[in-house]
């Protein structure tokens, strides 16, 4: 018999007034375990990025270093770009942990296995197979963007944590469990959106808004009260999230409450420069998607037909209603729930103007349940070959990096990495290849993945990482600061020094030499740094290292504005153009 398909009387037979007891086995839970073995070294080993990561921490220390934690500052400045739950987070870490940055990596690791574990529990309430749950779990942890992300100190993995946590809210709220329903998805609706803004009711208003379709017409008789209960829901995370705002935008000022209520929501969909700007045409997504969800395109075969026709074999033996372990009375309705999660967001976030890949973080679960679907019905299986034989040509370009002529741009770090790493990635694709008859278990290529995350941060560590670790020129501007010496950055510098060297005051930053000549002339001892080379000096620095694709550098202001900017230097692209949030 079909794993959907359960005969009415099997049905009651195994009817509890609750859910039954959750199917959990030991080998359950190795997806977390092989998580949380490669992926918990980088929250140790791997000091913050720039620029997302540093100004995230910068953000959280100033929090700390003032006292004020209900208007987030960067740099002195109000800072409206994101709400400030991960904020609070980290500060709430740092009390048990003291002020490290792994203890933010740390926290977004629990967040991400808290998400595996609520990708189980989903995919077993709506398919009532543990088999499917199994394996949603595993496609979940593969999908490469999950693992790069997964320790990341980014909001879109706690925004995960919150989608799923709401999806779980609505299907309570079909089964009709009103009152769980409504506090499970008000809730995750009010964190959301003090994680990341309003985009979160964007990630679950499809499935939510569905729900008849989804649900094969379950609701058919109580919708109204359905949707009521769904909008009193949203109401309370309404509600959540305004006990904030509302206090911030009093507290912050017009112009930080402007930017709060209005400018960070519409001139994000608009790309509008100085808020968002990654603006990218309609079809981006469509290409950089699939690379999102890799090994998967490349590990996993089947067709469309056969998916259909599978799905009418089982549709025709349907499952009770009356067993409560499962949300649907038919093999499509799972199916029909994660295509309302995936294909109306999509649309939806590929017609917005600013778009950048992690913005679509929280749909990979939902990609995850339709593929663990196809998988249990038999119309997709997993191959490993084609993922093996790209993981060995890629090894063998790693391993051979060096000898491109890269030059001096912003790409000069890759010629920093060893070939011993290409190496590494070569070995587990020959293995996938070699094995590729006896791997036809999502783990196998899921593991092959988080390995290649892994591989990935400490290949970075290991060779270009000194372009990323801030901390030597941090360090010397908070002993100029410490020695009473005030210190400036010509262009925006993201607050990239503030964590780092635990700045107590303001790095001022000046646009334009005029500006910075005349704050130089009433602070006749100050320095100026700068890692933009339109600002690039003749004057030899006080102190020079690499970041990210050039190097940051540190001068005494009348030095530097005696000698005047280096005309060879000065046309130059900079690495850092980009000022906008992400």
């Amino acid at each position: 018999m079909p794993r959907f398909a359960l005969s009415t009387q099997a049905a009651r037979r195994t009817m509890t007034p609750v859910f039954p007891a959750f199917p959990w086995r030991r080998d359950d839970a190795l997806p977390l375990l092989v998580a949380f073995a490669l992926l918990l070294p980088i929250v140790f080993l791997l000091p913050p990025l720039p620029i997302d990561e540093t100004r995230y921490l910068a953000v959280a220390w100033e929090m700390r270093t003032t006292g004020e934690f209900l208007v987030p500052h960067l740099n002195g400045a109000t800072y409206a770009h994101k709400p400030p739950l991960l904020f609070w987070l980290i500060n709430l870490g740092w009390l048990f942990t003291g002020v490290h940055a792994w203890t933010a990596r740390a926290m977004t690791l629990l967040c991400s296995l808290a998400s595996l574990v609520l990708m189980y529990r989903l995919a077993w309430r709506l398919t009532a197979s543990a088999s499917i749950a199994r394996w949603a779990t595993w496609l979940l942890l593969g999908a490469i963007y999950f693992g790069l992300f997964a320790n990341a100190i980014m909001f879109d993995v706690p925004l995960t944590t919150c989608v799923l946590v709401a999806m779980h809210g609505v299907c309570d709220l079909v089964a009709g469990r009103a009152w769980r329903g409504v506090l499970l998805t008000g809730v995750a609706i009010g964190l959301g959106i003090l994680v990341k803004g309003p985009v979160m009711l964007l990630d679950i208003a499809f499935v939510a808004l569905l729900a008849p379709w989804w649900s094969e017409d379950r609701l058919r008789g109580r919708r109204v009260r359905y949707f009521g209960a769904f909008a009193l829901a949203v109401l309370l995370g309404a509600a959540i999230a305004l006990a904030w705002a509302i206090p911030a935008a009093i507290h912050g000022g017009a112009e930080y409450a402007r930017a709060i209520f209005l400018n960070q929501t519409f001139d994000r969909i608009n790309g509008v420069k100085g808020t968002s700007a990654h603006g990218r045409p309609l079809w981006w997504y469509l290409v950089v998607f699939p690379a999102m969800l890799l090994p998967w395109p490349l590990a996993i075969r089947g067709g469309v037909a056969a998916l259909r026709a599978r799905l009418r074999e089982l549709k025709s033996d349907a499952l009770d209603w009356r067993w409560p372990a499962a949300l649907v009375d038919n093999a499509s309705s799972p199916l029909r729930f994660a295509f309302a999660w995936i294909v109306p967001t999509f649309v939806v976030f590929s017609m917005v103007s600013g778009k950048q890949p992690h913005y679509l973080l929280p749909m990979i679960p939902g990609v995850a349940l339709a593929l663990a679907i196809g998988l249990d019905a038999s119309a997709l299986r997993i191959r490993v070959g084609l993922l093996g034989i790209a993981l060995a040509l890629l090894g063998v370009a790693v391993a051979c990096v060096r000898m491109l002529p890269l030059g001096h741009g912003a790409l000069a770090y890759a010629s920093d990495i060893s070939p011993s790493w290409g190496i590494v990635v070569f070995v587990i694709g020959v293995a996938l290849v070699a094995w590729r008859k006896r791997l036809m278990h999502p783990a196998a290529p899921a593991i092959a993945m988080l390995a290649l995350a892994l591989v990935v941060k400490l290949a970075l560590l290991q060779g270009p990482g000194e372009r990323y670790d801030v901390s030597p020129m941090a360090q010397r501007i908070a002993a100029l600061q410490s020695s009473g010496r005030p210190v400036a950055h010509l262009g925006w510098h993201h607050g990239v020094f503030e964590f780092a060297g635990r700045l107590r005051e303001p790095v001022p930053a000046f646009e334009s030499l005029p500006e910075f000549e005349a704050w130089a002339r009433a602070h006749p001892d100050a320095y100026v740094a700068t890692s933009y080379r339109r600002f690039r000096f003749r004057a030899e620095p006080v102190f020079t290292q690499p970041f990210r694709g050039g190097e940051v550098s540190l001068w005494k202001a009348a030095d530097a504005l005696a000698s005047g900017i280096d005309p060879t230097i000065a046309h130059q692209k900079d690495a850092d153009e980009d000022t906008s949030d992400e």
